[in-house]
């Protein structure tokens, strides 16, 4: 009976926003970048003698109004930037440009340079200081017992993140099998981590490298985890969630805490004392790291942090894609003719940017980048905001020149530079 009720409570916290079929859905971005000193290492995570990431998050938390984002820290430093919900990309991009110009200046005076990349190029995470917090103190802890890559993730990783508003139920399956199955074509498209350790990593794709081996238990596709059926697909995930183990649980007093059970238990013990709330819920579904990940709104994750100039291109893909019942039917139509097994050979391809490789129906992997992506072009211009102009430049970049991965590596070789001075001229 516990498990069923605790169940119930968690679909209806993910659905407790939904906006309705006829409001317009809005759109939420994250941006995370390192920030690098003069002499090429990260800055320091926690305060001390010099300004640290911490002095900067408190400082931008400081001047009131920047475009009314949010700021935050990832484990290594990274500086996270959250967009207000804005219905429009122009939106959006103005939002993050406001933030670009004053973190620019505040950098500037510390001597300190942004870098908007997918993995940090030249250090590893020994090298990389991890934040005082209980909640990334107890993960990095984790991350040592699960997986080989987990510390790299949190670290030495920057990704760029997409949230919608829930529409309703059904609209909440659609959009999250389909984004499920377009996983292979983010990664391709938008890698942006050319660099490791100092090294050109050739054509492996390194965030999506990194984050398949984190931790199997929480990370990955949704396919990789039994949930397959879009008439299922809310019912299925929160079904994962509840079996996963627990990296930490809230008190009554909402602190973080060590947890030795499973999500699903540590709810069900709440619940069965009547002192579950939204927030522990909110906890659990925090502590998973899926390429589509459901909160109280749909979330995308598999995209590489790219060049500031580039940050909307994905975020005009993936619009161009989630909204149109006319393009809908079209992706449920080609995803929906696939068997189980070219999926899980389509989500295979992630793993390298090789897009001259075979895909499902006859097609190349590229062949169906170039579908996928023209059908979100069409997407963008039926929504009549002019917002296409942000991925189709990028596109043509992209089939010209192939993913940035590759463009960055080959220009690093013409350069006849040392990395870190390509790297930040």
């Amino acid at each position: 009976m516990f498990t069923l009720s605790v169940h119930n409570k968690v679909k209806s916290y993910i659905l407790s926003n939904s906006i309705g079929d006829n409001a317009a859905r809005k759109i939420g971005v994250e941006v995370e970048c390192f920030v690098f000193d003069k002499n090429y290492y990260r800055i320091p995570v926690n305060k001390g003698s010099i300004y640290s990431a911490s002095d900067l998050l408190e400082e931008l938390n400081s001047i009131e109004k920047i475009s009314n984002a949010s700021f935050s820290l990832e484990p290594g430093g990274q500086i996270e930037w959250a967009s207000p919900a804005c219905e429009t990309i122009q939106e959006l991009d103005k939002s993050f440009l406001i933030y670009k110009k004053t973190l620019d200046k505040i950098l500037d005076r510390e001597g300190y340079k942004s870098l908007f990349i997918g993995v940090d190029p030249l250090n590893e995470p020994r090298d990389v200081e991890l934040i005082k917090l209980v909640k990334y103190q107890l993960m990095d802890k984790n991350m040592e017992e699960r997986g080989s890559l987990g510390k790299w993730m949190m670290r030495n990783t920057c990704s760029i993140q997409i949230n919608y508003d829930i529409k309703n139920g059904k609209d909440l399956e659609e959009s999250v099998y389909i984004l499920d199955c377009l996983h292979p074509v983010f990664s391709y498209l938008f890698s942006h981590s050319p660099f490791q350790k100092g090294e050109v990593i050739g054509n492996l794709n390194l965030r999506n490298h990194i984050w398949e081996n984190t931790d199997d238990s929480r990370c990955k596709s949704l396919i990789n985890h039994g949930i397959i059926d879009k008439r299922s697909v809310l019912d299925a995930y929160i079904d994962f969630v509840l079996h996963v183990p627990g990296i930490f649980k809230l008190d009554s007093k909402n602190n973080i805490q060590k947890t030795e059970f499973s999500l699903g238990e540590d709810l069900r013990i709440k619940y069965s004392k009547g002192l579950l709330s939204q927030e522990d819920i909110k906890a659990a579904l925090h502590q998973i790291f899926t390429n589509v990940r459901l909160k109280n709104l749909i979330e995308v994750r598999d995209i590489d942090c790219l060049p500031f100039d580039s940050i909307m291109a994905p975020v005009a893909f993936v619009t161009g894609l989630i909204d149109a019942p006319m393009i809908r039917e079209k992706l449920l139509s080609i995803f929906n003719s696939w068997t189980l097994e070219d999926k899980f050979l389509w989500n295979d391809l992630a793993k390298s940017l090789s897009g001259d490789v075979d895909g499902p129906g006859g097609k190349s992997f590229l062949d169906w980048v170039k579908i996928i992506s023209e059908i979100s072009i069409g997407g963008l211009k039926a929504r009549k905001h002019g917002e296409e102009k942000y991925f189709s430049n990028f596109f043509e970049n992209i089939l010209l020149r192939g993913p940035l991965s590759f463009q960055k590596q080959n220009n690093f070789k013409k350069s006849g530079k040392l990395l870190k001075k390509y790297i930040f001229s």
